[in-house]
């Protein structure tokens, strides 16, 4: 019986939505995929993607790329942040797995990684009749460091334009002596193994000089230069894994060129960003300037 009545229900709510036009009451605002193969990697080569449905034809992205020390991490994180921009904001929005480093995978596996992420991205807007025509990207920790790289060093090639980056704690200079000295990663042989594997080459601590032009290829330190895209450092002043000198080395060398920035430092946080309310406040501003200014 109760299922006559539910069904019976369910054809009354159905009637007057269609009668009064109202069906997109019950339509997802975007397009929406999820765990979407972008290469031949398996779960590490997946992405999850949104597209707002009500566009122009021209439409700005938000990807984010996730943290994890280049070894560990997934794209699953930023499922509220992927909804909320473009479901609230009206940006289509994703996040990505990628390769993690190891013998076999190097920084610019993950550099290809996301060119073919973007790619992915791309063509599933075509497909919708979208131009997704810039990005803006985003991470934290590693996730930081491979927004900033690849925005500072394929900008001219990516398959979409990077036009802004949004950096929360990431490494910007590989070749700061603080990795091996002031960084919990420092313990053991933990950061000459990451290291090695993001530049390719094997090194030890006392031959690290021989390795610093490779790091510095990899460093979005050394990438900056007049045409660099606009630029937000979000960065704790106590941060015990990636040198807090990283943050305040790029401001300057963004500053030096005439670059558009802003760097937010944390005087209270460590690596997690967490003490300093109006700082992440400050934060979430930021990101939402950046946006409206560089992605619209």
């Amino acid at each position: 019986m109760w299922d006559r009545i539910i069904a019976f229900l369910m054809s009354i709510v159905a009637f007057f939505a269609g009668f009064f036009g109202i069906d997109n009451l019950f339509e997802k605002k975007c397009y929406e995929y999820r765990d979407l193969s972008y290469g031949a990697y398996g779960e590490r080569n997946l992405l999850d993607l949104n597209i707002p449905k009500e566009n122009d034809g021209e439409i700005g992205l938000i990807l984010s790329i996730h943290g994890g020390g280049w070894v560990g991490g997934d794209k699953n994180g930023y499922e509220s942040a992927v909804e909320y921009a473009s479901e609230k904001k009206g940006y289509a929005a994703a996040a990505i797995n990628y390769r993690y480093l190891s013998e076999d995978v190097d920084m610019y596996d993950i550099l290809d990684d996301i060119d073919a992420a973007l790619a992915c991205i791309k063509e599933k807007g075509r497909e919708h009749g979208v131009n997704i025509n810039k990005v803006l990207l985003t991470g934290s920790s590693a996730g930081g460091h491979l927004s900033l790289l690849y925005a500072y060093m394929r900008a001219d090639t990516a398959p979409v334009k990077p036009a802004a980056v949004v950096s929360y704690c990431g490494p910007t200079d590989l070749t700061d002596e603080g990795y091996y000295t002031d960084s919990l990663l420092s313990d053991g042989d933990i950061i000459i193994d990451l290291f090695s594997w993001a530049c390719g080459k094997e090194y030890t601590y006392e031959d690290r000089a021989s390795v610093k032009e490779d790091l510095q290829k990899i460093s979005p330190l050394y990438l900056v230069n007049e045409n660099t895209v606009p630029t937000v450092i979000n960065h704790g002043m106590k941060d015990s894994v990636v040198p807090y000198s990283n943050a305040v080395s790029l401001d300057a060398k963004l500053t030096e060129y005439g670059v558009e920035h802003y760097f937010n430092s944390y005087p209270n946080s460590d690596h997690d960003l967490g003490d300093d309310k109006s700082n992440i406040r400050l934060a979430d501003t930021l990101l939402e300037e950046y946006c409206s200014k560089y992605l619209n």
